[in-house]
């Protein structure tokens, strides 16, 4: 019976094949430093135009990290927000859930082929996670879980994230591998405060020091993705459909802080008379708009308790100033 239930989970969800020259391709992994030549997936790839987060933390972590992970990954993902882990036991196995028991989508990847659950104690959540997300992983099938290939997918992590949640972490962790990828790649980390005698508090409160968003309450991670309660700010999302490949890859780069067009120029690889073109098409479609010469981002909207009107907003503050450097755990 268990083998037959395998083969018709296989039959739903075969292992595809994914390239950056293939359109749906992840445009936020095209522009990490060090992208995947091939991913490996079972079931759906996070959208581009979608809010993205990451929660990671300890594989020991305590009761109160466990259900912390669990309630603001469902939160999150019940705002549309998708959760990004890489189903370890712990704190990612917590998010996971959470983002499942919440309505919402999440994804997993793994340090291993795409075909292998593990822990094997978590093969009910990895097929949950197929069929409500992605298990995404950069090795062939059959790869079997080498430490080496945990901490290098872990660039993945941050990589298809907007934020980085690090929920509970020790002195030295993998989770610090993470963090340093998010710094690399411009993404904002936010850390869950917690007691100076906790070990499993200390690389939360160390990277708080070094200038991470404290992380307090869910409105936190809703503010800055624009998707606050209260208003109910939303970043414009428009359907896939709506935009061509290359404007759904200029508007991936774009964020509410505004950015020159040499900036973006060099971040997407395409010439500024090129660019402008497209910057303008996403104006007049109304994803986009520039608060002053030669500077673009994304266009925001609130729409008011009161009176259900859309109203623009200025773009947030940008990710937070942790320097890797200063990276001690």
């Amino acid at each position: 019976m268990r083998g037959g239930f395998e083969r018709s989970f296989s039959e739903r969800f075969p292992i595809r094949e994914i390239t950056p020259l293939d359109p749906e391709f992840p445009e936020r992994l095209r522009q990490i430093p060090d992208c995947p030549s091939c991913l490996y997936l079972r079931g759906e790839l996070p959208s581009d135009l979608s809010p993205s987060v990451s929660i990671i933390g300890a594989r020991d972590g305590s009761p109160y990290g466990r259900e912390i992970a669990e309630v603001f990954a469902g939160a999150l993902a019940g705002r549309g927000v998708s959760i990004v882990s890489g189903m370890a036991r712990g704190i990612d196995t917590a998010g996971h859930w959470g983002a499942l028991k919440g309505g919402g989508r999440t994804y997993a990847v793994l340090g291993c082929g795409a075909d292998i659950c593990y822990p094997r104690s978590n093969y009910e959540l990895y097929e949950r996670i197929a069929e409500q997300g992605g298990i995404l992983s950069e090795f062939p099938a059959g790869t079997a879980p080498l430490p080496a290939n945990f901490v290098r997918r872990n660039r993945l992590i941050s990589g298809l994230s907007d934020a980085v949640l690090v929920i509970e972490a020790k002195e030295r962790s993998g989770t610090s591998i993470t963090v340093g990828h998010a710094l690399e790649q411009g993404k904002q980390v936010f850390a869950l405060p917690g007691r100076i005698t906790d070990h499993l508090s200390f690389g939360c409160n160390q990277l708080i020091r070094q200038g991470a968003e404290l992380l307090s309450c869910v409105e936190d991670v809703l503010s800055f993705l624009h998707l606050e309660r209260e208003g109910e700010l939303l970043l414009l999302p428009p359907k896939e459909g709506e935009l061509s490949k290359l404007q759904r890859k200029v508007f991936s780069a774009l964020d509410t802080k505004s950015i020159h067009i040499e900036e973006l120029s060099r971040l997407l690889g395409l010439p500024t008379e090129k660019l402008s073109g497209i910057l303008l098409e996403l104006e007049l479609l109304g994803f986009s708009e520039s608060p002053k010469c030669a500077y673009y981002r994304r266009r925001c909207f609130q729409k008011t308790a009161e009176r259900g009107e859309m109203e623009k907003r200025d773009g947030a503050e940008g990710p937070c100033n942790i320097s890797k450097d200063l990276l001690g755990f």
